[in-house]
């Protein structure tokens, strides 16, 4: 009775483990095959131009537009399950080399769209360096990126003070969100646009959220003034980081 009791407690597993298994063994294991058919088409796109016709090429881009979206969406899945499966390393952070940083990598699409970044003296706090990179770099990506056409993105953070944390805002003058889906774009690998309008995947403020509640914060969307979107997070200054 003992060892069919310490059977059954095996058996049962953690869901949200397993889904951090899963999502691990999905965008990992699939990665492969898909770098294979890009590759191969690539290859057989080079000997297309002097022997297939017309409507064979055409298939064979199709074939790579869709191994490309497919392998940007395996890649994003894998950056998620890394957020949950590697462990983060918490030191002192100076956002203010972090706002920098993501500046000087962004450098390239806000001379192309002429840009606008302006932010306050950025504060230190207790977090993980990469993945404030990564969450400031996410959410500047998309303000810039969902601009108006013709319209150059004015991107503005705002940042107060509280006891325990501080909330930030980061505020932009684009196209947008609809307020009845201001929780589906939480959602991974939802999007509103389609890759005509606007290239991409929608696992930006997925990964983005993410990395905040595990720094004992939150994050919602609201409308800001000038009409486009405005992301509202808190992080904690310091103490432990939920999961």
């Amino acid at each position: 009775m003992q060892e069919t009791k310490q059977v059954a407690a095996q058996a049962q597993t953690d869901p949200a483990e397993e889904f951090r298994d899963f999502a691990y063994i999905v965008s990992h294991d699939l990665a492969g095959p898909v770098r294979t058919i890009l590759g191969f088409s690539q290859l057989l796109s080079e000997d297309a131009k002097k022997m297939a016709s017309e409507e064979d090429r055409l298939h064979l881009e199709l074939i790579q537009e869709s191994s490309q979206k497919l392998n940007e969406m395996i890649q994003g899945l894998l950056a998620f399950s890394r957020l949950n499966t590697v462990p983060r390393a918490p030191e002192m952070v100076d956002l203010e080399i972090t706002l920098a940083r993501c500046h000087m990598e962004l450098q390239p699409l806000i001379d192309v769209t002429k840009a606008q970044l302006s932010y306050p003296r950025m504060p230190e706090l207790v977090a993980d360096p990469r993945r404030m990179f990564s969450l400031f770099f996410y959410l500047i990506e998309n303000a810039i990126k969902f601009h108006k056409p013709g319209v150059a993105p004015d991107i503005r953070i705002f940042i107060e003070e509280r006891p325990a944390e501080w909330e930030f805002c980061v505020s932009d003058n684009g196209i947008g969100i609809d307020p009845m889906f201001y929780d589906d774009v939480f959602r991974p690998l939802r999007k509103l646009h389609t890759d005509d309008a606007f290239p991409g995947v929608g696992m930006g403020l997925t990964l983005a959220r993410k990395i905040v509640l595990q720094h004992g914060g939150d994050m919602h969307i609201e409308a800001s003034p000038s009409g486009g979107t405005a992301v509202v997070f808190t992080l904690a200054k310091a103490g432990p980081a939920r999961s």
